[in-house]
């Protein structure tokens, strides 16, 4: 077991850790939380004595071995092949299989008993480390991480920092320690990759210690979570789920306890001051100022906020298109297709995640929405009254690091916002007081997020496009940032390897896979239910456009899939006509009280009318739009 007792950890005048005690059983699963800096790191640090401790003691079981997964790829490696790297992470069980090889050719060249005896051992603990599926193991690793089998053979260094993370991740999984250690280990990892990831660690017997921001990797793979935040770690049990409930619960005690304090220490005061002048009431305020200096200084919350961290101003007007596409296409250069043939449509209020492996051209998409990059084919029309935020991944790391929070919105708000109005945007985004003239150098990443939303909506938008925004927030930045774009009456599309930010903010998915690009109404489990996921969709013809009726397919199988899915739309659209059908009877009822002048409150009375008649108009608009759906597959079908 792994064992923290009184553990003081600091750097320089700060405690990272102050007399913190945990256990970690053998075959636990833990997770490990907090806000960034808290110490999350420096924890795994010292469980494999990469730094030492100021009091207290770690305890870590001998000869126990342990896989950590650090956030750099050593130096050395650049010059390997990128197979090598990874089964150089199982240097014992390589170091068996030579030794193996060695004792067979001398045992065939001679018989001797202890030659026979020395290689049944090694065979022996070969195959206890199961070293005949090691290169299997590592070939299958990389595979569900997205690289290419004909890239196994090529040099590391000829990888992006990204991809050599996903290469020591493999080397850290295929080893099989005893104990795997895993700080943030979704980081650079498309949906398809983050998937694999899950299942693989699923099936890992060792103990696990996850660091880990995502919450899809911390609620299916936690039994526990650790929670370390002002030097202290504190232990909940029965999953994340369960965490969350207990330390809202302990948060609401705690700031109860904060309200009692702060209220009889008021009161004190207010006496105090009100009768210190008179005589007559001298005894008694001495006696309060005595009580004052007694009390317990007021306690120091522990839950951050994320209510009202992210607040998105509303969207202006528009029309019920943001954007559209036609024939879309791009290449860079005279290189192959990233896509080709692309029909997309964004309504009002739709949310739509683009999901797929990396390098399949979400960002590219992304850009060529934004009007930051001219698509090689096709043509992109912006609808009435669009305004468009983008945000980029590269935004929040190429802001000028001299300027102040202030000067970045300040250069991007219209001439004649005043003062008042940016300090006002920038507190919605988290900057108050003395923050807002911070340069952006000494911002951490999360900040540097928030600045960038606080500089798209200088000018508010009510088309967001975005471009991984979940990337350096913590789980309390991305939670604000779901509530507000869940909230936001505008129109998204964004790029998210976070599963649950996806899950819990789109409402619709643009698959981009190797066979294609296709569009699914509905959210990310939906998606999951129909396809499987994006694994799946490779197997299934490309379908480069995202409008219902592309890429008809006269096959077989093809045509029972488009049978079953003419089935699903006509079941949908029986409900639309069943709506339909029950907004126009109330409205019916409405207007006949109407007629008998049975109003009281004409007002309400017509505010509610016209609110059916937008719901009517919703409903048939959108079964309009699924009977097209229907009639164009049922063409594709044959009728």
């Amino acid at each position: 077991m792994i064992i923290f007792d009184t553990v003081t950890k600091q750097y320089g005048p700060q405690d990272v850790l102050r007399e913190a005690s945990f256990t970690v059983n053998p075959g636990e699963r833990v997770g490990i939380v907090g806000p960034n800096g808290a110490g999350k790191s420096t924890i795994f640090r010292l469980i494999v004595r990469e730094e030492d401790i100021e009091g207290g003691e770690v305890i870590v079981p001998k000869g126990l071995s342990i896989g950590y997964l650090k956030q750099q790829v050593p130096e050395s490696a650049e010059g390997v092949g990128l197979l090598e790297f990874v089964l150089e992470g199982c240097g014992e069980v390589l170091a068996l299989e030579a030794e193996l090889h060695r004792l067979q050719e001398a045992v065939a060249e001679n018989s001797d008993p202890a030659l026979m005896h020395q290689l049944g051992e090694v065979q022996h603990e070969f195959e206890h480390r199961d070293g005949y599926q090691v290169h299997t193991r590592a070939a299958q690793a990389l595979g569900g991480l997205g690289f290419a089998e004909s890239r196994f053979g090529e040099p590391l260094a000829s990888f992006s920092g990204g991809w050599q993370m996903r290469a020591q991740l493999a080397r850290t999984l295929v080893a099989q320690p005893d104990i795997l250690l895993l700080d943030e280990p979704s980081n650079y990892l498309d949906l398809p990759a983050v998937e694999w990831l899950q299942r693989f660690l699923s099936g890992y017997a060792g103990t696990l210690l996850l660091i880990s921001h995502d919450r899809h990797l911390l609620r299916t793979l936690a039994k526990d979570i650790l929670d370390v935040r002002r030097g202290q770690v504190t232990r909940y049990a029965n999953g994340y789920d369960a965490y969350l409930t207990e330390r809202e619960a302990r948060f609401g005690q705690q700031e109860a306890r904060y309200r009692t304090l702060a209220k009889k220490r008021e009161e004190m005061e207010t006496f105090i001051n009100r009768f210190r002048a008179q005589a007559t009431k001298a005894a008694q305020v001495q006696s309060r100022i005595k009580m004052l200096e007694k009390m317990e200084p007021l306690p120091e919350l522990e839950q951050e906020s994320t209510v009202n961290l992210i607040k998105i101003p509303p969207p202006p007007d528009s029309g019920q298109e943001l954007i559209r596409v036609e024939g879309l296409g791009h290449r860079y250069g005279d290189g192959p297709w990233v896509f080709r043939g692309l029909d997309l449509r964004l309504e009002k209020g739709d949310r739509l995640a683009l999901v797929g492996y990396n390098g399949m051209g979400k960002s590219t998409l992304l850009k060529i929405l934004a009007g930051v990059m001219p698509p090689a084919e096709g043509r992109r029309v912006l609808g009435h009254h669009t305004v468009l935020g983008y945000q980029s991944q590269e935004f929040a790391d190429t802001m000028p690091g001299e300027q102040s929070a202030y000067r970045i919105v300040k250069d991007a708000a219209p001439a004649n916002a005043t003062e008042q109005q940016i300090r006002s945007l920038l507190g919605g985004f988290g900057f108050r007081g003395e923050d807002i003239e911070k340069p952006t150098s000494v911002l951490s990443g999360g900040e540097k997020i928030r600045l960038a939303f606080a500089r798209i909506f200088a000018r508010p938008p009510n088309l967001l496009v975005l471009d991984e925004p979940t990337t350096h927030l913590d789980i309390a930045g991305r939670e604000a940032l779901e509530q507000a774009l869940t909230a936001y009456k505008g129109t998204v599309c964004l790029v998210s390897h976070d599963i649950s930010f996806v899950r819990n903010v789109a409402n619709g998915i643009l698959a981009v896979a190797p066979s294609g690009i296709q569009r699914w109404l509905g959210g990310y489990d939906y998606f999951l239910e129909k396809t499987g996921g994006l694994q799946s969709l490779d197997s299934a013809p490309a379908a480069k456009s995202a409008a219902p009726e592309a890429a008809p397919v006269m096959g077989g199988r093809e045509r029972k899939e488009l049978q079953k899915r003419i089935r699903r739309l006509e079941g949908v659209l029986g409900k639309h006509e069943a709506e339909i059908a029950r907004l126009e009877e109330e409205q019916q009822t409405l207007l006949g009280a109407m007629a008998r002048g049975e109003v009281s409150d004409f007002a309400k009375h017509q505010k509610a009318l016209s609110a059916l008649q937008g719901g009517i108009q919703a409903e048939t608009r959108e079964w309009i739009r699924v009977g097209e759906e229907i009639e164009a597959l049922q063409e594709a079908v044959g009728g």
